[in-house]
């Protein structure tokens, strides 16, 4: 059977803390960008809804307990709009949103662009409708914030915990 050596067996721990601190941290730094974005700077359309619904989409993690949810998102399909934007709820309720829009109406929409036109666009930030709010960016700035805090406070936490591991570490070999 193959043994690993305690020095090699410490860098490996240390190489993979800091990594997967960095990566929690990068991704504190995203939801960062859109928890603190000005909404005025956001992207704009003005459009004719085409379709909407309510639909299932699949999320998926990695790793060694693979799992996948399917969730249920509002989307919108605008005419000219090559993405099919959607809304997330994490209460899975979007009866104010599906009784205030319909098939026709000409809204304003703030949103992030997406790459990919596969997939639903996750990221509306206010959908307005004869200049009044149907959906508050309050609500998508809160998750995002909340998402980014905890995020943070994990990546700042691995990256102690792994200091005072190696730490730890360096203090039995002296």
């Amino acid at each position: 059977m193959f043994r690993i050596s305690k020095p090699i067996k410490r860098i490996l721990n240390f190489a993979g803390g800091v990594f997967l601190a960095g990566i929690l941290l990068f991704f504190a730094f995203l939801k960062y960008q859109n928890g603190w974005r000005d909404i005025n700077k956001a992207d704009k359309y003005d459009g004719i809804i085409e379709k909407k619904g309510i639909t299932s989409y699949l999320t998926s993690t990695s790793g060694r307990y693979r799992s996948s949810l399917t969730k249920k998102a509002f989307y919108l399909k605008l005419t000219g709009l090559n993405e099919t934007l959607a809304v997330y709820n994490p209460e899975q309720n979007y009866t104010s949103l599906n009784t205030s829009l319909y098939i026709g109406d000409k809204i304003k929409i703030f949103y992030n662009r997406s790459k990919s036109t596969n997939n639903l666009n996750l990221e509306i930030f206010q959908i307005e409708k004869n200049n009044k709010l149907v959906l508050n960016p309050k609500d998508f700035i809160k998750r995002e914030r909340t998402i980014f805090f905890l995020t943070l406070i994990g990546g700042i936490a691995l990256m102690i915990l792994t200091y005072y591991q190696n730490k730890q570490f360096n203090s039995k070999i002296k």
